[in-house]
């Protein structure tokens, strides 16, 4: 399960105040799949029929978001304005990726191992060999063949709801990594229907219905992920701060702010226990509880949790990195809000600076920035030319 900025993942949407919405964590495991197959740096999964290679390099990685990259700029510039929103959050998503293009490669070989192993859990109860070819297809990238062989394996187990359950989440993963988010929904709901105690079943609908913007349904299934999350690993495990940081970006985004802020405070308390003051996930928490203060008109209280971000994910990333352009933003809007045009001046010219260097200048969120930092100039002209104006 992903820990939602929020979203799931997720947002990049400026508004007229210059604020980038709430963000997300790192992936948690769901339902010990790790102990199923045991693995090794080099790509490999030793499954119980000898061993996946998964073949994807750094390179076709790469070169892979880069394409997806320019299929989601052109599908945004052609979408209305609600898919819009959705296609910020991929893009936004995919850019920071390719930032960290090496820690992305590793999360995402991490993923696919994941998925193999989810495929293992159901050997016996179809061919060794088809499962064997689905396990290779899905390691090599080919999903059209991983498609072919997840029906023959549905025919062959047609009576078993978790091989059909199995199959359904495998087409969710590849549905929504190609951005079809509202088919990706319903297959991983139908995965959840058959087996509805597989927790990451669960947080995959959830950050859907997010993604989606059907944040009530969104509430009700992280809800659900919190409390098996909770039965399963106890109160001090980090994915439950996820789960908390989940719901509250859910409530966040129905406009429950105390709600968001209660689950936002928890996740926080969790994360510096766990990690410490100085890590990526208790920035955004930071993040997520000023941006949150922020909906609420508490002002001042927003730019201490900002600021304690910004810091942070300074020493995290450095100076140039598109989480902290996203604080930077924020905090201009935050002392925008308060009147102090010279201050959000500031913010938003370092803001803009890092969305140039790093996405170009004429990228969507690129322009959206340079027309907030442009209106701030206009509105501090007109306040300089009405403080001098004669009485």
């Amino acid at each position: 399960m992903s820990r939602l900025r929020s979203l799931l993942g997720h947002s990049i949407l400026i508004s007229s105040l210059g604020i980038i919405s709430p963000l997300c964590h790192s992936e948690i495991p769901g339902d010990n799949i790790e102990q199923i197959v045991d693995q090794d740096p080099a790509g490999v999964v030793y499954t119980g029929a000898g061993n996946v290679r998964i073949g994807l390099t750094l390179q076709q990685y790469e070169a892979g978001l880069k394409r997806r990259e320019k299929e989601v700029e052109i599908r945004y510039i052609k979408a209305h304005a609600n898919d819009q929103r959705h296609l910020e959050a991929q893009l936004y998503a995919i850019q920071n990726h390719l930032q960290g293009t090496q820690k992305s490669y590793r999360e995402h070989i991490e993923d696919l191992r994941k998925r193999i192993a989810q495929l293992e859990s159901i050997r016996g109860q179809l061919s060794d060999e088809l499962l064997n070819q689905a396990q290779q297809a899905l390691a090599d990238g080919d999903n059209q063949r991983v498609d072919r062989l997840l029906h023959q394996m549905e025919s062959q187990s047609a009576s078993a709801k978790n091989v059909t359950a199995a199959a359904n989440y495998q087409r969710c993963q590849i549905a929504r990594d190609e951005i079809r988010y509202r088919q990706a929904f319903t297959l991983c709901q139908q995965a959840v229907q058959l087996e509805p105690d597989k927790i990451n079943y669960l947080s995959d609908v959830a950050d859907l219905a997010h993604t989606l913007g059907e944040y009530e349904k969104a509430v009700t299934f992280y809800e659900q992920v919190l409390d098996k999350i909770l039965k399963t690993y106890g109160e001090d495990h980090a994915d439950v701060a996820i789960s908390r940081n989940n719901l509250g970006t859910a409530w966040d985004a129905l406009g429950e702010y105390k709600k968001a802020i209660g689950y936002y405070e928890q996740a926080l308390a969790s994360d510096i226990k766990t990690y410490g003051e100085h890590h990526s996930d208790v920035a955004v928490d930071r993040n997520n509880l000023g941006m949150a203060w922020f909906a609420l008109g508490e002002y001042k209280k927003a730019i201490v949790y900002l600021e304690q971000a910004l810091a942070s994910d300074i020493k995290t990333y450095g100076k140039h990195h598109l989480q902290v352009a996203t604080y930077h933003n924020n905090l201009a809007g935050a002392w925008r809000a308060l009147g102090d045009y010279k201050k959000s001046h500031d913010y938003l010219d370092q803001a803009l600076k890092i969305f140039e260097k790093v996405l170009g200048e004429n990228h969507p969120n690129t322009r959206g920035v340079r027309a907030n930092y442009q209106q701030l100039q206009s509105d501090i002209q007109g306040q300089e030319n009405e403080s001098g104006a004669p009485e």
